[in-house]
């Protein structure tokens, strides 16, 4: 009997045993748990249904636990699906046996789904703003998610859960309307724990890369930080422009070579709100041809643009302030030199500066009348700071070329790039006549002082002179309200004429010079007097006396000879209307083209080839005009000399038309129209016999480089042209 219940123990082990392995091994199929987890899932939500087919159980021998499967189920929620591929759990032994079973976990693996179809069964679970804009931005795309999730006793998920999956084939629409196309990437999803990984898309033609991006959920928002980068490629400046909000009118490129590696970190509330943001990028961008005609004052070599190769851009980015830093070579006409810049922002202040090495391009300082030579070693280094209402603070530019130095101290801009201010200007340099230029400006409160030993002030001269700008030169500043003193030793005001105890006392209200006092001497030794007040009437009264007017008058491109003289101008203005009069007496006139011209129309020829030899001298030039809104009104010019005498009025439009008429008389009809007046004439020019009445009357109409002239010939001269002439003898020959 023994031996029977022991064969029959043998062989229910043996069956025991046999099962265990079968089940381990293969498995076996059934529907009875297909009710058990419908029921447990209706338990939980009534809207969530799962369809399943026959699982498959096995038995793990080790935990002796039972793992069911199924293939292809699909599960529902509300009216929204998801396909899976198969789907597993494990659960106690005897739960095949029971309705209590308890399920351990659940494993799954989805199909390949539409990312709009997981987006619509999400929102079925919760309908959050979040999901519905994200909804409307998902135009394509696919998903698949593997799964594992962990339940408690109480059949509660844990939050050891971790979620797998893949998203590729995906194209965002972004608020903007612009297009996020094929993203794809990996990721993991564990517990307030998110990682994206070897993610790509294209943006706007560029191809967007990432290693890791991890996301960590914590307070009720988002701790993002990861990396992307993009892949060295030519790419259209207008993209670049688009996506970094930029205006790149300057630049030339249609394409540009660029690269960038970036990390980054941020926090984005359930509201989608951004907050503590961090990034830390590096660009790469081979050639930038730049484009600005206002750099050709300062470099000679430029033509028709710059290229700036090879840039390297760092950027550090915090909260608002950033950090920007690079270098570039600067290619100029294939002459290279290198610069390196630094942006610093914090909070309401953008601090900067730039280091530029040059020695093979040319610069040039034009009113100091100095150029740094090709081949010459030079430093250009700028500081300064840009302020919310952006306003600029210059605190240094140094320029250093061997033993030439400029230094600025403290310039101050307001938003308008109006002058508020300058601190100091120190200049000492060898110019381009070779003369020793040094020059010292320095403020004390309000008041400036402008000190030198020597200074060449030629082009400063010229560009107050012949500035095409209406306004006043002071107009750079925003308001100017100071007394200015000025001494100099030796300043030059042509290349070859200086003036020497240059002392000058200007106050300046509100940009406009309210009272100058001005004494020097020529190095003839001629005195320079000139004197600036304003009276009671708020008129500004000039006068100016020049003891040699050849350096002044030469300045004008349009008389190339000119010897002799001296001058005097006095003018009275008010509310921008000048009404002057200027003189010169005893000069002598040669290569003037104008005048040239007027005498070989007029068959003047002798008195032409005068001019073009030794010259026409006359005694007496008279000018009266006056200035309103860039108009200048000529009342009259009159000319006396021993050859010819003119007499003309007319106007000029600055930089635009000019006309002018009158009459040009040869001295031996004059002398005979004046002599013909009883007991007057024979006064003053006697009773010597001249030529028959002759002279001419002309015109000059046109714009300045194309002047048209015309002339008549006249039998009779005008009463005006007498009664000015007979002024002028009789003040001559008192």
């Amino acid at each position: 009997m023994l031996k029977k219940l022991s064969q029959i123990l043998l062989i229910i082990i043996f069956f025991i045993v046999s099962f265990c392995v079968y089940l381990s091994v293969y498995g076996i199929n059934t529907d009875k748990l297909n009710g058990i987890i419908n029921e447990k899932i209706s338990q939980r939500d009534s809207d969530f249904d799962i369809k399943l087919n026959k699982i498959k159980i096995f038995l793990d021998i080790g935990s002796f636990k039972l793992e069911a499967k199924t293939k292809n189920p699909i599960i529902f929620y509300k009216k929204n699906k998801i396909e899976l591929q198969s789907i597993s759990t494990v659960l106690p032994l005897l739960s095949i046996f029971t309705q209590e079973a308890k399920i351990e976990n659940v494993k799954f693996i989805t199909k390949k789904n539409k990312v709009k179809d997981l987006i619509e069964f999400g929102r079925g679970f919760q309908n959050t703003p979040q999901l519905f804009i994200l909804k409307k931005m998902v135009k394509s795309g696919d998903i698949s998610i593997e799964a594992k999730i962990n339940f408690s006793e109480d059949g509660s998920i844990l939050k050891d859960y971790v979620i797998d999956g893949d998203l590729e084939n995906v194209n965002l629409r972004l608020l903007n309307k612009d297009i996020i196309e094929n993203i794809k990437f990996g990721f993991i999803l564990k517990n307030n724990d998110y990682v994206i990984y070897n993610a790509s898309s294209f943006y706007q033609d560029i191809k967007f890369k990432s290693d890791e991006i991890r996301i960590k959920e914590k307070d009720n928002a988002f701790l993002i930080n990861g990396n992307i980068s993009t892949s060295k490629d030519d790419l259209s400046l207008k993209t670049i422009s688009k996506i970094f909000q930029l205006d790149f009118e300057s630049i030339k490129n249609d394409k540009i070579v660029f690269s960038s590696n970036n990390k980054f970190s941020f926090e984005l509330s359930k509201k989608f709100k951004f907050s503590n943001i961090k990034a830390n990028s590096k660009f790469n961008i081979e050639s930038l041809e730049y484009l600005n005609s206002s750099l050709k004052e300062f470099l000679p070599g430029y033509k028709n643009g710059m290229k700036f190769e090879n840039n390297v851009i760092n950027l550090d980015y915090q909260n608002g302030n950033y950090k920007i830093s690079g270098d570039s070579r600067l290619n100029i006409n294939e002459d290279i030199d290198s610069l390196s810049y630094s942006i610093d922002k914090k909070k309401d202040k953008t601090f900067f500066k730039t280091d530029f090495e040059v020695k093979n391009n040319a610069l040039n300082f034009e009113l100091l009348n100095y150029t740094k030579k090709k081949g010459v070693k030079s430093n250009l280094i700028v500081e300064g700071v840009v302020n919310k209402d952006n306003s600029v603070f210059l605190n240094k530019i140094n320029f250093a070329e061997s033993k030439n130095l400029i230094k600025v101290k403290n310039i101050n801009f307001n938003s308008k790039k109006k002058l508020k201010r300058i601190d100091q200007i120190d200049i000492d340099l060898v110019n381009n006549n070779d003369q020793n230029s040094q020059l010292n400006i320095k403020r004390k409160k309000s008041n400036y002082s402008v000190n030198s030993k020597i200074f060449d002030g030629t082009k400063i001269l010229d560009r107050i002179l012949f500035s095409k700008s209406d306004g006043n030169f002071l107009d750079v500043f925003e308001k100017l309200n100071s007394k200015i003193t000025i001494n100099f030793n030796t300043i030059y005001i042509t290349n070859e004429d200086y003036l020497t105890n240059f002392k000058a006392d200007i106050i300046v209200n509100n940009n406009q010079i309210k009272d100058l006092i001005l004494s020097s001497q020529f190095s003839t030794k001629e005195d320079l007097k000139l004197s600036i007040k304003t009276n009671s009437n708020n008129e500004r009264i000039t006068d100016l006396f020049a003891g040699n007017a050849k350096p002044l008058v030469k300045k004008y491109d349009f008389i190339k000879g000119f010897e002799g003289g001296y001058l005097k101008f006095d003018s009275i203005e008010k509310n921008k209307v000048s009404n002057s009069n200027l003189k010169i007496f005893d000069f002598k006139l040669k290569e003037v083209p104008a005048l040239t011209k007027l005498l070989t129309l007029a068959s003047l020829q002798g008195i032409a080839d005068l001019l073009t030899g030794e010259g026409i001298r006359f005694n007496e030039f008279e000018m009266i005009f006056n200035n309103k809104e860039g108009l200048m009104t000529i009342e009259e010019i009159y000319s006396l000399g021993p050859s010819i005498s003119i007499l003309m009025d007319g106007y000029i439009q600055k930089d635009d038309l000019v006309s002018l008429r009158g009459t040009l008389v040869p001295a031996t009809t004059v002398n005979k129209v004046i002599g013909s007046i009883p007991v007057i004439g024979d006064l003053l020019v006697g009773k010597k016999a001249g030529e028959g009445v002759f002279g001419v009357s002309f015109k000059i109409k046109g714009y300045p480089d194309d002047l048209k002239t015309t002339v008549n010939p006249i039998k009779t001269l005008t009463p005006r042209f007498i009664t000015r002439t007979l002024e002028k003898i009789k003040k001559t020959s008192q």
